[in-house]
């Protein structure tokens, strides 16, 4: 029964990560390329929306997948460990590409001027944040490697 439960929970998780890495920024970059505020456009060139909206598709898609075998995977299991590590690289990809995308610049262009909002410094901010857990999850792998039979043994006992 426990095999099942891991399904399901991979499923809930990959579900969850479809809607959070690719639903809700598509949906957040279409609305912003539409919207006007108080009568000034916000200026999206279409070459950067395509650009946006395919490495959020080309990104998200594999990480959502990595969701599925790291959360269907038994607890301290190294194909667990492996799994999250390979989702948080992606994850960094995944904030890298927003910088190369030009997701980072959102240009307001008025009649009198422009206005250029650039967040690449918030996108750093996450990116050490992400060094500091790939830290973490290499640590988990080397643990679970090391640890393996003990951990077994525990996991029959239980």
């Amino acid at each position: 029964m426990g095999s099942v439960k891991n399904m399901v929970k991979g499923f809930g998780f990959t579900a969850v990560y479809v809607v959070i890495a690719i639903v809700i920024p598509l949906l957040t970059f279409s609305l912003i390329f539409d919207l006007v505020v108080q009568g000034f456009p916000i200026v999206f060139q279409q070459q950067d929306y395509q650009n946006i909206t395919f490495w959020v598709v080309a990104l998200g898609l594999p990480i959502s997948g990595c969701a599925f075998f790291k959360y269907s995977s038994p607890k301290q299991s190294i194909r667990k460990g492996i799994f999250a590590f390979i989702q948080l690289l992606l994850n960094c990809l995944y904030l890298w590409s927003y910088k190369f995308s030009g997701a980072t610049n959102i240009s307001f262009v008025f009649s009198f001027g422009d206005f250029t909002l650039n967040i690449q410094q918030m996108l750093l901010v996450y990116m050490g944040i992400y060094f500091l857990t790939i830290v973490i999850k290499a640590y988990d792998i080397i643990d679970f490697t090391i640890n393996r039979k003990k951990i077994r043994e525990n996991r029959m006992k239980a």
